[in-house]
């Protein structure tokens, strides 16, 4: 090779072919970073979804913001809980990582996905404060890794990116949105009050018995639901003090640890009573006329 031969080679811009007007393919590789922060994603989702599905007992145990979230009719989406969403996302993104290929490819896979947790995030994250009026530290922390992963796709787009990259992930993150609202929504909807749950309400107000609940816990939505409108009429007693009727004093007095917990006669029942349980332990008539 003369030397005017290697001045050129020492010019020639990394990953191009040494045969002319070829151009080498772009190396496959992992995404270290990207594996780190998905990665975190995967074991922090795990850990909810191990103490979402250990703590699932029929009534909602008085405890910290997390398990106040977990537990609120929020914590769901059509039945699912919402750290099974985390974890499908943060293992999806974690795939990504892990498997060998181009920065444009992967960048193209990654930039929609990231897109649609960060949508998600926000979404969780507003709920949190503006309904179920608790925070939630581990949320948090799902939430600034899904942004910590956006900005890192951000950071490594393609110049040019593809304009339909761009479109695609708006319309994702619009989707995800659409999607978990409508999901609340599902979970919204109250029956109408029946004669006989109507006068059950009443009666169980007139005989001295307490509810005790919390606003964010589906299990007490579960039995107001069982009244349907009647339950306007429930001796119901709030013991979260976030909300303006709660009365955290009296529910701490009496020594309540779980919601719902029915006071009936001096004595305590933890969890979701039926109507028909509810007339016997009060001596009400049973829907067939007998007591």
């Amino acid at each position: 090779m003369g030397r005017g031969d290697r001045a050129v080679a020492r010019e020639r811009p990394e990953g191009v072919a040494r045969g002319p007007g070829k151009v080498a393919k772009a190396p496959e590789v992992v995404d270290p970073w990207l594996a780190l922060l998905a990665g975190a994603g995967v074991l922090l989702s795990g850990y909810l979804v191990l103490t979402k599905a250990l703590h699932a007992p029929v009534y909602c145990p008085a405890g910290s913001g997390c398990d106040i979230v977990q537990s609120s009719r929020f914590g769901a989406v059509f039945g699912v809980p919402v750290s099974i969403f985390g974890l499908l996302f943060y293992g999806a993104l974690l795939l990504l990582a892990l498997r060998r290929m181009d920065a444009g490819a992967r960048w193209a896979l990654v930039f929609p996905v990231a897109s649609v947790g960060v949508a998600a995030s926000a979404v969780f994250i507003g709920v949190q404060q503006l309904a179920i009026r608790a925070t939630c530290s581990l949320c948090l922390i799902s939430a600034f890794l899904s942004l910590a992963i956006l900005l890192l796709a951000l950071f490594r787009r393609p110049r040019p990116a593809a304009t339909g990259t761009w479109l695609w992930s708006g319309a994702a993150a619009l989707a995800v949105v659409v999607f978990l609202a409508a999901g609340y929504a599902a979970s919204a909807p109250q029956p109408a009050a029946t004669t006989y749950a109507d006068g059950l309400a009443k009666h169980l107000a007139a005989s001295g018995v307490r509810l005790y609940g919390a606003y964010w816990c589906p299990h007490c939505k579960d039995q107001k639901d069982l009244f349907g409108r009647a339950a306007k009429s429930l001796p119901y007693i709030e013991c979260d003090a976030r909300d303006p009727a709660g009365q955290p004093q009296v529910c701490a007095s009496a020594g309540i640890r779980a919601y719902p917990t029915w006071d009936i006669n001096g004595k305590r029942y933890e969890g979701v009573l039926s109507l028909q349980e509810l007339a016997r332990l009060t001596g009400y008539p049973q829907p067939g006329g007998t007591q």
